[in-house]
């Protein structure tokens, strides 16, 4: 078994409330107290368990340079907590952003790890600049430390799409559909680093996008294309989130305003009524596309579900659809099928914090 390991910050305080050194959540998953190591012990216990590809790459540990490869005494000391994980079985040049991938699904919180360790050593990532907005990751090792995680990391590993030369020759279109998706999910991480009165209309445009690329992209009907991807999603997870069709109607309304213009418009009516003040429009709720981006969660989860179930076509009844787009338009009258498919995908939503 080969590992990935993630190394997360811990500013500010407090410690993690864990007294091992390492937790065993299970086999083949771990979660290490950092502040337990020195860096030097620590280099010492991860390559016992992500044994070096060669000699050559023993400098990429312990680096005092500004160099990606390796870590500072400096930086270890802003990390507290760390995960063990397997490295997913396609052994692509992508399996850390693959991973990162999932943790982002599974968790509340975009993640923002400091260091990730192959069998190439340690790799910095980028690090988290706007300390207004600081990394929460030091509270988010709880969501790890369960069976609930392994299961779902086990579950849903396969279906992280990223871009790996070695596979996209292979895919076909759905699996292109799930990348886009995973891009634009991915993206959204930005948004939380930088609120707004300009961007939160952005923030709508990309998850319309993220809809349309799932429910609708490539879709061969070209009329009420809103109407078809409400009643698609609804379909998917209305069950979960009662109020989902008026809430993506609103979402959209957002979006045009932003796209034709009719946003700045207020703005500039707003400025000639008021030629003594800018006229700001008030804040954006910002709270609103915090729990928009919740459902796409779970939307994203369910959809990839359904895809993974179809392809192995361990569920017969799926079988006489093309997709999950034609399974969920069928399903809009097809009671049957519409409870298959939430039969289907609640268990593995019902692991998501």
């Amino acid at each position: 078994m080969k590992y990935i390991f993630i190394g997360f910050y811990g500013w500010p305080e407090p410690p993690m409330n864990q007294d091992e050194k390492v937790y065993t959540i299970d086999e083949h998953f771990e979660c290490w107290n950092l502040r337990k190591f020195s860096a030097s012990e620590f280099i010492d216990a991860v390559k016992i368990k992500i044994p070096p590809i060669n000699e050559n790459v023993l400098r990429n540990y312990l680096n005092d340079d500004t160099d990606q490869r390796g870590v500072s005494y400096e930086q270890y000391q802003t990390c507290l907590w760390g995960l063990l994980v397997p490295e997913p079985k396609d052994n692509s040049s992508s399996g850390y952003e693959k991973v990162l991938a999932l943790l982002n699904l599974f968790s509340t919180e975009y993640m923002h790890p400091a260091f990730y360790v192959t069998d190439m050593g340690i790799i910095k990532v980028s690090e988290f600049k706007d300390f207004d907005v600081q990394p929460n990751d030091y509270q988010g090792y709880d969501y790890f430390k369960t069976s609930n995680f392994v299961s779902f990391y086990k579950t849903m590993i396969s279906e992280m799409k990223l871009w790996d030369r070695d596979n996209v020759f292979r895919w076909s279109e759905e699996d292109w559909r799930l990348y886009m998706a995973s891009t634009f999910y991915n993206g959204l991480e930005g948004y939380e680093r930088l609120k707004s009165l300009y961007t939160w209309q952005r923030e709508s445009a990309d998850m319309s996008t993220l809809l349309e690329t799932l429910f609708t992209a490539g879709d061969i009907q070209n009329e009420e294309i809103g109407y078809r991807l409400r009643k698609r999603v609804a379909v998917l997870i209305q069950w979960k989130f009662s109020e989902i069709e008026k809430e993506i109607k609103v979402l959209y309304n957002d979006r045009s305003e932003f796209i034709h213009g009719s946003y700045y418009k207020k703005i500039i009516s707003g400025m000639k009524r008021n030629q003594n003040d800018n006229a700001m429009p008030p804040p954006p709720d910002f709270e609103k596309l915090r729990k928009t981006k919740e459902q796409l969660r779970f939307i994203f989860i369910a959809y990839l579900h359904l895809h993974k179930i179809k392809v192995s076509q361990s569920e017969i009844l799926f079988n006489d659809y093309k997709n999950v787009q034609d399974m969920l338009e069928k399903a809009i009258v097809d009671t049957e099928l519409r409870s298959k498919i939430i039969e289907t995908i609640k268990p593995v939503l019902e692991l998501v914090p």
